[in-house]
């Protein structure tokens, strides 16, 4: 009897248990519905009409402009070399060409003409060659470690335009700006210079007026008066420009900008 009145009142109990678990009108107790985690909110990115992929490619380097193969400056320390006369710098301002028969111009690929060397003459022979024609002077001054005077010798002193116009309007002369000969020229003679763990040739120092730089092209006139000093390697067809410029006489009455843009101009067309 104990046992029957035991079991029922287990049977009972379990029974009242299952009543408040379960809902009202449903015999299967429902799983409870996962709930997703809200997704964080990303940092607004600034809008900048590229792609993500743009974002983290390299930037190309800054743009940088050219700067003109060729911009005469005035030399403004008096020197025995220099013209007594007014030199006009270049500077800004349009004019016509002066009529003058200039080479044409050296163009990369283009096929040249028969090869022609450049006379070259020791400042002797210029002196001599002077009483009987006088002509402008180019002196290619130079150094034996110099890696650009070499390749102005080798480039742009090789082409057959250059050549030709220099041994038809000028005297040109190689000068060691290192050479330990002494030389006369202009009633006075010149010979090495200590200067720093070099020695320099006085000669080399006097025609660039100070400012050693190698290879410097330096354009004298009739009178063995500095017209120019030039710094720098020249392409043959800069150098063209450069020398018809000078050798017509061009650079008294004509600014460097027009002469250029007008020499330029016309071997175009």
């Amino acid at each position: 009897m104990r046992k029957l009145l035991l079991c029922g009142f287990l049977a009972f109990t379990t029974g009242l248990s299952l009543a408040q678990v379960s809902p009202r009108g449903g015999s299967t107790l429902a799983a409870p519905r996962s709930a997703t985690p809200p997704t964080p909110k990303q940092e607004q990115q600034p809008s900048s009409g590229r792609s993500p992929a743009e974002h983290t490619a390299p930037y190309p380097p800054p743009f940088i402009w050219p700067t003109p193969p060729y911009r005469p400056e005035r030399v403004n320390v008096d020197s025995p070399m220099r013209s007594q006369g007014t030199f006009r710098a270049p500077h800004e301002g349009a004019s016509s060409r002066p009529s003058v028969e200039a080479a044409e111009p050296y163009r990369p690929g283009r096929p040249q003409g028969a090869a022609v060397a450049i006379q070259w003459l020791s400042f002797p022979e210029v002196l001599e060659r002077s009483q009987v024609e006088k002509r402008k002077i180019l002196i290619t001054v130079y150094t034996d470690w110099c890696g650009w005077c070499k390749q102005l010798e080798t480039t742009t002193l090789t082409n057959a335009e250059v050549a030709k116009y220099l041994n038809d309007k000028y005297y040109s002369v190689r000068f060691n700006a290192e050479s330990s000969e002494e030389i006369t020229f202009n009633h006075k003679t010149y010979g090495p210079k200590r200067s720093g763990s070099r020695n320099y040739h006085e000669l080399a120092i006097e025609l660039l007026n100070g400012r050693l730089s190698f290879p410097t092209l330096v354009f004298l006139d009739e009178s063995h008066n500095l017209i120019q000093a030039i710094p720098g390697y020249k392409e043959p067809e800069q150098l063209l420009v450069i020398l018809n410029y000078f050798g017509s006489d061009s650079y008294k009455t004509t600014p460097w900008d027009a002469y250029e843009r007008n020499f330029n101009s016309k071997q175009r067309h």
